[in-house]
């Protein structure tokens, strides 16, 4: 799907927990010498989690809050509600309509869920831009957030120790300004990143819970997530390129005229692959993988939260372009004007 949809992003605010998780913790489970060989990989040395009762709809509904007020935003204007999360409150019904309840929003709010994870804001901003093209709305926020910690299994060292949690808010108005967005999906390689039982296909039992050893000492159950480490890095090193190089393409902007690619954040090692592919200079692709881990849908608003308003000085960004990627598989970006954005610091819960 390719689609140009006016939109602007007004406000851009996130949280996260305040307790963190230190790589270091697993010295002695897994040794030392191999702990410190993933941490400077990756260059994820801790990342932040929540605790037991906190879920993915509490660290939204913090962001949201944090952007009304800073905004002194009149909450009667409105008049959507997007959430993308794969930790959703419930499997029924739609966090979307709880936190719609939450943030006092009116009846007449538009509400959905969007259950994806790394290309998830980006299938968040359309799903808004759609809805604000149809001049239905006028006034929507994104909520997207995960607390992945809650799907891994504490022995797997291969994603404990690059997934954390967050969650964000997105202010998206309507506007004549522009924004271009290529989104695409590829089925095939579902198995590839998946959470094997909890669902209707396989629901969860005692068996699905036994926790087996895979793969280099890991362990885990079928209740737990699996990544093919190798399979999720070739994909990512063959479609985030091509996704790229098509949309300067048809927006016709020369890679010296873009102003910031915001990339979803892995791990340091393929961010810093990412760039020197595409051949950009480092202070293009902002990185804050090491001190949050992979955020999954946060992850591109938890760049700008967290440095946005160091980017406002050195950048015009006006020609953005962000870029989602990952489970499903799935691979999405839009393009955007942030010259006028608030960006919100991080707020700790």
């Amino acid at each position: 799907m390719n689609a140009n949809l006016n939109f602007e992003i007004k406000a851009i605010a996130t949280a996260v927990p305040s307790k963190i998780f230190h790589c270091s913790s697993l010295y002695e489970d897994f040794g030392k010498k191999e702990i410190d060989a993933i941490i400077q990989t990756t260059g994820v040395s801790r990342v932040r989690i929540v605790g037991e009762h906190t879920t993915a709809a509490d660290l939204c509904f913090a962001a949201a809050q944090e952007l009304l007020t800073t905004l002194s935003l009149d909450k009667s204007t409105i008049d959507g509600l997007v959430f993308v999360s794969q930790t959703r409150d419930y499997i029924l019904p739609q966090t979307s309509h709880v936190l719609q309840s939450r943030l006092g929003l009116n009846e007449t709010t538009f509400c959905i869920d969007i259950p994806l994870g790394c290309s998830g804001y980006v299938h968040g901003i359309l799903q808004a831009a759609l809805l604000l093209n149809s001049t239905s709305c006028e006034n929507i926020l994104v909520l997207a957030g995960d607390t992945t910690s809650k799907m891994i299994n504490p022995k797997d060292k291969s994603v404990r120790m690059l997934f954390g949690d967050a969650g964000s808010a997105t202010l998206v108005t309507r506007s004549d300004l522009t924004g271009y967005f290529e989104v695409r999906s590829d089925g095939s390689g579902a198995n590839k990143l998946i959470m094997p039982a909890g669902g209707y296909r396989e629901p969860s039992n005692f068996e699905t819970s036994i926790t087996r050893e895979a793969e280099d000492g890991n362990m885990r159950s079928e209740n737990d997530i699996y990544m093919d480490g190798m399979a999720i890095f070739e994909f990512m090193i063959k479609r985030v390129p091509q996704l790229v190089e098509s949309m300067l393409a048809t927006l016709n902007w020369k890679k010296d005229e873009l102003d910031l690619l915001a990339l979803h954040q892995p791990n340091m090692f393929v961010l810093n692959y990412l760039r020197k592919r595409l051949k950009l200079e480092p202070e293009k692709v902002p990185i804050v993988v090491e001190g949050f881990g992979n955020t999954g849908p946060c992850s591109l608003p938890l760049i700008f939260s967290e440095k946005g308003n160091n980017l406002n000085k050195t950048s015009r960004l006006q020609k953005v372009i962000m870029a989602g990627f990952g489970v499903g598989l799935s691979w999405a970006g839009f393009s955007c004007n942030l010259s006028n954005t608030t960006f919100i610091q991080p707020k700790e819960i």
